[in-house]
């Protein structure tokens, strides 16, 4: 089978998922900015008391300074990673996900949580959980990345093939055998 023309798909479809989330994160990053200069206020859920949108403005506030070391190790470490297209493609294009979603948390439309009870809770859960796996993925990919690849070294010993009779269990050789 040649896999010439199956890798060459491969390297197109992550490249171009990798170009789509990008331009997604510059498109959504550009909107944001329009709008902080702008004025326009957030629209919070109207169930939400004041100390609540603070929170989640300091949580926000909060992921977005930890994506600068984030991009920072990714940076100084996807150079020093063995050349393996698919992993840094994968890494980059999660590294944009995650800053995509970052620039999602600013609360434009967040009026529709008002349809659930608790909806405050259930926003912070699922940023910690979102936000917890994402990070300790690519914290242990960039682990991965930089660690010195193992030298596997074979102890010294022998490692001839034995010969064995069946059934014969005192050792002796099917050639030792075969004289007697």
């Amino acid at each position: 089978m040649d896999y010439s023309d199956s890798e060459l798909q491969g390297q197109i479809v992550l490249a171009s998922l990798v170009v789509l989330t990008g331009a997604a994160f510059l498109l959504r990053a550009v909107i944001s900015l329009r709008h902080e200069s702008a004025g326009i206020r957030p629209l919070y859920p109207d169930s939400w008391k004041d100390d609540q949108r603070r929170t989640l403005e300091q949580i926000r506030l909060v992921i977005g300074l930890l994506l600068v070391p984030l991009w920072a190790a990714y940076l100084s470490v996807t150079p020093l990673t063995p050349r393996n297209w698919r992993f840094e493609l994968i890494l980059l294009m999660l590294m944009l996900l995650v800053s995509y979603a970052w620039t999602l948390l600013a609360p434009r439309s967040l009026k529709q949580l008002d349809a659930f009870p608790r909806s405050f809770l259930l926003m912070i859960a699922f940023l910690v959980l979102c936000y917890g796996t994402a990070f300790s993925a690519i914290g242990w990919m960039l682990t991965e990345a930089s660690a010195r690849p193992s030298i596997h070294i074979i102890p010294p010993g022998v490692y001839a093939s034995h010969d064995m009779a069946p059934g014969n269990s005192d050792g002796d050789r099917v050639s030792d055998l075969a004289r007697r």
